[in-house]
């Protein structure tokens, strides 16, 4: 008798797990019937589903909507079963301030963003929203952040084939090649070879890929092994090649340059000057101003940061920013000339 009521609960804790394993599987997304048994077979070996399956899938179907009230349903067309909503088989619960984090990851990332990624980002979110139970999504629902990411869609549009073999440089490890159009290059875009090492999206809104350069057609401004941000979308689309070149090791490293500026006392006297730059020293000054010493490795990022002080900062060194800055406030004075 024992044995028997033994058998019963095996049984049962198999066609529990099974089931179980079939919500997992839809929550990966759209699957055929076949996709389906397969997926929980690999799980289950002999003791998944039979050979003669159809029977035994409807079953578990049949199961998780009357006694779990999930909801799903079958694209004809496609074959595909789609999990829409778990109804009171509620896999995750969070606390409030988990959900208001949930809000406010949702206000930052809303539907109809331009970079691919948000798309998958937005995905993520619904995906835990559909484990929640269904009270808790309902207070999800009504739940309006106050706060959210800045920036947010301000870049330009990513091109997502473009996007998609970047990422796959990136974690191989391989060079990159592409025609790259950048502020100065006006209408005649050059080509780089690069090793790239990640992907980054910046709160304004922009992507960007940090790669070494390797080579430039025709040379610019750039320093061989230097480290520069590209915008991803300033790569010009269908241009982007994977080339059989392994990164090494370790990366190159880049020249790098004593940075030195001062501050006036209008943004320094109350010694709290931001730091921007790495190995970054700050020396105050009786008359509030601020001399400030780093170490930098990209001229045209260093301008762009420091432009933020204005007429407020002066650039002693290195030459070559020192350089760039004259350039810089020359063309201003043709643009702000005034008689």
């Amino acid at each position: 008798m024992s044995n028997h009521g033994g058998g019963i609960k095996r049984s049962s804790w198999l066609t529990f797990r099974r089931r179980l394993l079939l919500v997992r599987a839809l929550l990966r997304g759209p699957a055929t019937s076949a996709d389906l048994v397969g997926a929980i077979n690999r799980e289950l070996g002999a003791q998944g589903y039979p050979e003669a399956a159809a029977a035994a899938l409807k079953h578990d179907f049949d199961a998780l909507k009357g006694e779990y009230g999930c909801v799903i349903t079958y694209n004809r067309p496609a074959r595909q079963y789609a999990l829409e909503d778990l109804g009171e088989l509620a896999l995750l619960d969070l606390p409030d301030d988990s959900l208001e984090a949930l809000a406010f990851l949702e206000a930052s990332f809303p539907a109809g963003s331009g970079h691919p990624e948000h798309t998958n980002l937005r995905a993520l979110l619904e995906r835990v929203v559909l484990l929640l139970p269904p009270t808790r999504q309902q207070q999800h629902r009504r739940r309006r952040s106050a706060t959210r990411l800045g920036g947010g869609d301000g870049g330009g549009r990513i091109d997502l084939d473009t996007l998609t073999i970047v990422k796959y440089a990136v974690e191989e490890r391989r060079e990159l090649a592409f025609a790259y159009l950048s502020t100065f290059d006006a209408d005649l875009p050059r080509h780089h070879r690069v090793a790239p090492y990640g992907i980054t999206f910046r709160p304004e809104g922009h992507g960007y890929l940090d790669a070494t350069v390797l080579e430039v057609t025709p040379r610019g401004g750039e320093a061989i092994h230097a480290a520069i941000d590209y915008r991803l979308d300033r790569i010009v689309a269908a241009t982007v090649m994977v080339l059989p070149t392994v990164l090494p090791p370790i990366r190159p490293t880049p020249p790098s340059y004593v940075l030195r500026y001062t501050l006036v006392s209008q943004v320094a006297c109350r010694r709290d000057v931001a730091v921007y730059f790495p190995n970054t020293q700050i020396s105050y000054h009786d008359d509030g101003s601020a001399e400030v010493t780093a170490t930098i490795t990209n001229f045209w990022q260093a301008r762009q940061i420091l432009l933020r002080y204005g007429d407020a900062c002066l650039v002693h060194a290195p030459p070559e920013l020192v350089t760039l800055f004259q350039k810089t406030a020359a063309g201003l004075g043709r643009l702000y000339a005034t008689e």
